[in-house]
């Protein structure tokens, strides 16, 4: 019994310290971390992008030529999906999120959900 108290308070000093350690990690990185870039403070700012000089067609030279075609048809069919995203991002998800939002059951009249719908099919085509 004294061996496992004497444990247990070692355990429970082990658990102190590391604990202590953790949130003096946590402290000194919560200032790194949390900086963001502030346009007033810092004017300028770096984009780091590759560019790629070559076109799509220029890589995808084998001697295959039934290959060719279908790496440059999933090639082309990826480019068009990632646009189709970016899209969907920009324009769709808003809308489709808050769809209904702030109109509660009790206090539409009559009408209004056809009405609701009717505008935002428009909003869909």
């Amino acid at each position: 019994e004294i061996h496992a108290e004497v444990q247990l308070k070692n355990y429970g000093r082990f658990l102190e310290e590391y604990t202590s350690q953790l949130k003096r990690i946590e402290d000194a990185l919560d200032d790194s971390v949390g900086d963001v870039w502030d346009f007033s403070l810092d004017p300028i700012a770096l984009k780091l992008l590759p560019y790629e000089q070559s076109s799509l067609l220029e890589l995808i030279k084998t001697e295959n030529k039934v290959l060719n075609k279908v790496i440059t048809v999933y090639a082309a069919l990826c480019c068009e999906i990632k646009k189709l995203k970016y899209e969907a991002e920009t324009k769709f998800y808003n809308g489709l999120l808050f769809y209904g939002e702030g109109a509660t059951d009790s206090s539409m009249v009559e009408g209004d959900c056809q009405i609701q719908m009717g505008r935002f099919v428009s909003f869909l085509q």
